[in-house]
């Protein structure tokens, strides 16, 4: 997405996120810090470029000064990581690995991860995770909150399709799919219907 704000309005943006980070002048920054502290402006403000065009809201894009572009995004950044929240609290209750232990990594031990390391306002864009887990979704292109609350999002659609079959049936059709299914890297939903084209939507 092509951005439509000037260098000249999102330096200010950059020099005020530096400061915060700093404490002090922004010339103490290293420029990796520099170039990601950017990065963290930029995503934040095609944030809210992505919600105008999504809900046909697309004039109020271009019609924000980029500060108050910046400030929504953040403020759907920060909503989105909250509806995360909800979203994984809500799932474990009900979650079923079925043995696999890849998928079982990621729910237990990697979300928590992201939680506590995520940087909404230094590093949003920072994805954290490597997503190992198959899901039958293309992520790329997406980052930070984003890839991780669609890929979580994929992983409940994908729970609520197969508590529609009994669990024990299940895990016996992916032992007979490998004896040593519980360490492969694969979607369930892929192993036990190879030939169907799945899509689940919410």
């Amino acid at each position: 997405m092509e951005l439509i704000y000037t260098t000249e309005e999102l330096l200010p943006l950059w020099e005020t996120l530096a400061k915060k980070y700093c404490g002090c002048e922004s010339t103490s920054l290293s420029y990796e810090k520099a170039q990601q502290l950017m990065e963290a402006v930029l995503y934040c403000i095609r944030e809210w470029e992505t919600f105008c065009r999504e809900e046909s809201f697309a004039p109020a894009a271009g019609c924000l000064p980029a500060a108050k572009a910046y400030a929504q995004g953040l403020r759907l950044v920060k909503e989105k990581t909250l509806r995360m929240k909800d979203l994984y609290h809500n799932l474990l209750p009900v979650f079923d690995s079925y043995g696999m232990k890849c998928l079982e990594d990621v729910i237990y031990r990697g979300i928590p991860e992201f939680f506590r390391w995520y940087d909404i306002n230094f590093c949003p864009q920072n994805t954290i995770l490597t997503l190992d887990y198959p899901v039958l979704t293309d992520l790329r292109g997406l980052s930070g909150i984003d890839a991780v609350y669609e890929y979580l999002l994929c992983i409940c659609r994908e729970q609520r399709f197969l508590r529609q079959f009994p669990p024990e049936e299940i895990r016996l059709s992916l032992s007979r799919y490998a004896k040593g299914y519980k360490d492969l890297i694969e979607n369930i939903p892929s192993i036990l219907f190879p030939r169907e084209s799945l899509h689940f939507t919410s």
